[in-house]
């Protein structure tokens, strides 16, 4: 799991407990045999942080308690679950007709398309996403 001393730290209970600032930052493997974050994977790829190993493995490997009201789908992490249940079976409409599973999907495609194409007058707060789709939002530029 971290860079050194994988062979120490096995299983999930592992990933339990605060560690030190330092030891935080460093890259991590995961414990999972055949992950692809594995050390012993061929094209191992580190994970760049405790914190991201962690959240990646109870995605990948862990249980999932959490479970969408309206689709049954379940999650490992709770701000998934949060932002899936909010959006579920949710569109988002372009006049041109479109329709989008994810706000993001509409943002791109009048973004792509520009003239005539913009959000449906229907969609709450259609004024903000055809803002952020003109000039850009700073959330964006970071990702």
């Amino acid at each position: 799991m971290w860079g050194h001393g994988s062979e120490f730290r096995k299983g999930p209970d592992s990933l339990k407990g605060t560690q030190p600032a330092a030891m935080l930052r460093l890259p991590c493997y995961c414990c999972a045999q055949g992950c692809k974050n594995n050390i012993n994977h061929p094209r191992a790829k580190p994970l760049k942080d405790f914190r991201t190993l962690q959240t990646h493995y109870k995605r990948k490997h862990g249980a999932k308690p959490f479970m969408c009201r309206k689709c049954s789908k379940t999650f490992a992490v709770k701000g998934d679950w949060r932002t899936h249940e909010k959006n579920c079976g949710k569109l988002w409409y372009c006049t041109c007709g479109s329709d989008f599973k994810h706000k993001r999907s509409l943002k791109d495609h009048i973004r792509s398309f520009g003239k005539g194409h913009s959000p449906h007058p229907s969609l709450e707060g259609f004024e903000e996403i055809e803002k952020e789709c003109i000039t850009g939002s700073e959330d964006e530029f970071a990702h």
